[in-house]
């Protein structure tokens, strides 16, 4: 009978760090989203499958504000406006030319909710702070990445933050990778000159 006690009394507590870290994932992407946007660092085909890899610093207010900066390019996009920066110069373009769509809040909000088998990987440290390393599994279009495949999110130990993102396509391997950059709000502006 003991064993039987102690048997159900573990089950039940690996059942509650299973809900205790998928809420603490979903909490994570939550706050991305209640910060209406994020800025970091992002590598790999970060604007979608068909695009080149890039790697640079991205900022994005949502819906629809973005401003990237690789080594090859630079662009703002802010509604259905658009401009790249060329040889120093910024010039408007035909928004279709720059390689992003808006930020779905909706669609953002179903991807968080299919958050599942979020478990705790490790313990690490990022650039922002020392961190809870979680693998989960999601289904759509996260802030930061597409969820079709493995995750993992390293998760600020105190606030909460989502310190990094990365995401493996399960159909062609690909991976995101996205730093985030919590030391101010993000902020997109039409370019000046």
């Amino acid at each position: 009978m003991k064993f039987l006690v102690a048997g159900l009394l573990g089950l039940g507590a690996a059942m509650q760090a299973h809900a205790d870290a998928r809420a603490e994932v979903q909490h994570a992407f939550e706050q991305v989203v209640d910060a209406g946007g994020f800025r970091g660092y992002a590598q790999g085909r970060v604007f979608g499958p068909a695009l080149p890899a890039m790697a640079g610093e991205i900022e994005v207010v949502f819906p629809d504000r973005i401003h990237a900066s690789t080594d090859a390019m630079e662009f703002v996009a802010i509604g259905e406006q658009a401009w790249i920066n060329a040889l120093g110069v910024w010039s408007a373009v035909d928004r279709a030319l720059v390689p992003v769509t808006t930020f779905d809040m909706a669609a953002m909000r179903r991807a968080i909710a299919t958050i599942r088998d979020a478990r705790v990987e490790s313990a690490s440290k990022t650039s922002q702070c020392a961190a809870q390393v979680y693998r989960f599994r999601a289904s759509g279009k996260l802030p930061g990445a597409s969820a079709d495949g493995d995750l993992r999110a390293w998760i600020c130990d105190g606030s909460g933050h989502l310190a990094r993102l990365e995401a493996t396509d399960a159909r062609s391997g690909e991976r995101v990778i996205v730093d985030l950059d919590w030391t101010r709000r993000a902020t997109v502006r039409a370019p000046q000159g």
